[in-house]
């Protein structure tokens, strides 16, 4: 039987996992790609179609429940299996899953393997002092859309520091190498992909053809495919700016609020010229990741050789 194990692309979140998603995973020849798929919004999860939902769901999400092994493993080759060519890899990407809890991401890499007969794992990172204000600027962005409370408190606009504390007391921003660790001691060094966004600006081509030799796919073709791609660029000056004097006034809150997602979207989609947002972190917040931090780097130099030093990661 052909061995089908499954590679999954988990993120880090600002690290160029759209264009990596929708360029290379979604149109390369030689990747079965099971998701997340943009437009598949309506699909549970983004993924693929639906039998690709169900085979999943037990294997990635839902682990608080038990797995029905047999059940799940005649889906995947009654229904999915079939479908992958000889030449094909299985891949998924979903950023969420590399910010699990240790004891959940076993129980997940353990499923993985029962059902695909193998898990690999491909990461990127970034380092922190640049990550989080892209970061933050996505969550204004997502907020000022869909006008979620939680973080925001039903806010158009808050500064970094605010959002910084209750992102720091709602979910641990730091523990990829915690996954890195686990994934290496359960899979092997040779099944985890590790990759740097700072390489990814410094040379795009080198970056992705590294990424394509990891996943064992033609390089050629996956330069190719995301050659000049850019998805989700960071918000402009302007925009931001605009976020900011809509929260700063009472009438024009209120009239944000009643707006539709479309209306809120074309208003700032008419402010998009202009340079790039600049988000300075705050002495404190610098402290507080570079303390955080530090120690995981420090691993993964030490350990992985990783030139963490050269792009300027708290160590």
């Amino acid at each position: 039987m052909k061995e089908t194990p499954l590679l999954l692309h988990v993120g880090l979140e600002k690290t160029g996992s759209s264009t990596l998603q929708e360029t290379l995973l979604y149109k390369h020849p030689q990747v079965h790609y099971l998701g997340k798929i943009k437009g598949n919004d309506s699909k549970q999860k983004s993924c693929l179609d639906e039998i690709t939902y169900r085979i999943l769901d037990p294997i990635l999400w839902n682990l608080d429940e038990p797995m029905n092994t047999e059940a799940t493993l005649a889906l995947f080759h009654d229904k999915l299996l079939p479908s992958v060519s000889e030449d094909q890899i299985l891949v998924g990407s979903w950023e969420g899953l590399g910010s699990q809890a240790i004891k959940a991401q076993i129980e997940m890499l353990n499923r993985t393997q029962a059902i695909f007969g193998g898990c690999r794992i491909m990461i990127t990172l970034r380092n922190p002092l640049s990550r989080l204000p892209s970061l933050y600027l996505q969550n204004l962005y997502g907020n000022f859309m869909k006008q979620k409370k939680g973080i925001f408190d039903s806010h158009d606009y808050v500064d970094i520091e605010t959002w910084f504390s209750k992102r720091m007391s709602n979910e641990k921003l730091f523990t990829y190498v915690d996954f890195i660790q686990s994934s290496i001691e359960q899979l092997g060094r040779e099944n985890v992909g590790i990759f740097l966004f700072e390489e990814l600006k410094e040379d795009p081509n080198a970056y992705y053809k590294s990424i394509c030799e990891f996943m064992g796919i033609d390089s050629e073709i996956g330069v190719s495919l995301t050659q000049n791609k850019h998805v989700n660029p960071r918000m402009s000056e302007e925009q931001l700016t605009y976020m900011h004097s809509i929260q700063s006034s009472f009438f024009k809150r209120s009239l944000n609020s009643f707006r539709s997602v479309k209306s809120r979207k074309n208003a700032l989609r008419a402010k998009k010229s202009g340079p790039p947002a600049k988000v300075i972190l705050t002495d404190h917040i610098i402290q507080k990741v570079s303390d955080a931090s530090r120690e995981g780097h420090r691993w993964l130099v030490e350990n992985l050789n990783l030139p963490l030093e050269r792009y300027g990661y708290p160590l």
